[in-house]
């Protein structure tokens, strides 16, 4: 028998890439240029057959507000999602609003009257098929099932990590770990989480006890409090596969615990067989229209052609004479004659200026690189900065404008 299930999506988190002057809304953080993250929180929802979708924040703001409106006019006809506000404030961390998501989420039961509700948070990106793990949720009789990743145990140590038992029940949740959590098949890994669950309605009220007793800790806390009242699963996401997937299974997961992280998965998309696969029929994801005209490579006025290789270029961006390598540009970006771009992520509206060279950037919107100016080269110019990794980071213009003043 086919379930009902209810799609809820949180936004209203904090930036995670604040250094370089993001959205108020970590749901509207860019990524592969012409989307935003909550994009594939609603792809992943609607390819998954969610029979109504929702999105919950503790504030939301009019540039959200504008975001789900402008989605009504993507993609064939459907009902567009429902933005329902929670009680709180905006830049709260995630326990409280998932404690408030699970408050609001008693009232759509006696509405909706769903079997399961999946929650996805829109800070990071999931792509996967949510009926899989749906069954899984049944297939295990649980309560909760979170859906975990294996990561490696260097990389763990900012997340959630869960250990779990040989029935996939979680036993213990921990921040930041010394050993490596139990994962499928090997113990260099730790099974991390990321926010992201199935809920059984009916066993909503037994969840909320468990939460509100715990309120007022963190993350871990909050899962551990559940772990000891009911009975949480983790499930391996990677144990899905995406429909049209030719080649691997498909599955995504996508959290920007660090700038170079995001960097990195966005160069990962300039590759030819990229981990996250934005061309699947079977899978579509719609950004939401831009307004802006297409994109164009073009010749300058002297004939110089301008050139993109392994690239994306968004609505609106034009090489006009330059040339791009292993890029992303957001909408309106303009890429000016003899100017080089290598390796490097241009968010919207950035403007390289004639012969200037920009190597292995991530650059916030709106930004303008003058003529002959080279980014990556040596010496940082006055509002850039250089990561660990040597990734030079420049803010948008208001980011950085407010760091000087104080």
């Amino acid at each position: 028998m086919e379930r009902r299930m209810l799609g809820v999506i949180v936004a209203g988190g904090d930036p995670p890439l604040d250094a370089i002057g993001m959205a108020d809304d970590a749901a509207l953080t860019p990524f592969a240029g012409k989307y935003r993250f909550i994009d594939f929180a609603l792809a992943t929802m609607r390819n998954s057959g969610a029979s109504s979708i929702y999105v919950m924040a503790p504030s939301a703001g009019a540039e959200l507000r504008a975001h789900l409106a402008r989605t009504e006019l993507a993609g064939p006809p459907s009902a567009p999602p429902v933005l329902l506000p929670l009680a709180g404030e905006a830049g709260q961390g995630r326990p409280d609003r998932f404690c408030q998501t699970l408050a609001a989420c008693r009232e759509l039961i006696r509405s909706q009257r769903p079997d399961t509700i999946v929650v996805l948070l829109a800070d990071h990106i999931l792509q996967i098929d949510l009926r899989q793990l749906a069954d899984a949720h049944a297939d295990l009789r649980a309560d909760v099932t979170l859906a975990a990743l294996p990561v490696p145990v260097n990389e763990a140590t900012s997340r959630t990590v869960l250990r779990v038992a040989g029935d996939q029940r979680v036993h213990e949740v921990q921040r930041a770990p010394v050993l490596p959590a139990t994962a499928p098949g090997s113990r260099a890994f730790a099974l991390s989480w990321a926010g992201d669950m199935v809920l059984r309605a009916e066993r909503l009220d037994a969840l909320l006890a468990a939460v509100l007793h715990d309120q007022g800790g963190d993350e871990a806390g909050l899962l551990q409090a559940l772990a000891d009242a009911i009975r949480v699963m983790a499930y391996d996401v990677l144990e899905t596969r995406l429909p049209g997937c030719a080649q691997g299974r498909g599955a995504y997961w996508h959290e920007p615990t660090t700038l170079e992280a995001y960097y990195d998965a966005q160069m990962d998309l300039c590759t030819p067989r990229p981990a996250l696969d934005l061309y699947n029929p079977a899978w579509p994801v719609l950004p939401v229209p831009s307004g802006l005209g297409p994109a164009k490579v073009v010749a300058d006025a002297t004939g110089r052609a301008g050139q993109a290789l392994n690239t994306l270029v968004s609505d609106g961006a034009v090489i006009r004479g330059g040339v791009v390598i292993n890029g992303v540009l957001g909408h309106g970006v303009v890429i000016e004659s003899g100017a080089e771009v290598e390796d490097s992520v241009l968010l919207d509206g950035c403007r390289i200026g004639r012969r200037a060279r920009v190597r292995r950037a991530l650059i916030g919107a709106g930004v303008v690189v003058a003529e002959e100016e080279e980014i990556g080269y040596g010496a940082l110019p006055p509002a850039a900065r250089q990561v660990d990794s040597g990734l030079t980071v420049i803010p948008a213009p208001a980011l950085a404008a407010s760091s000087a003043a104080r």
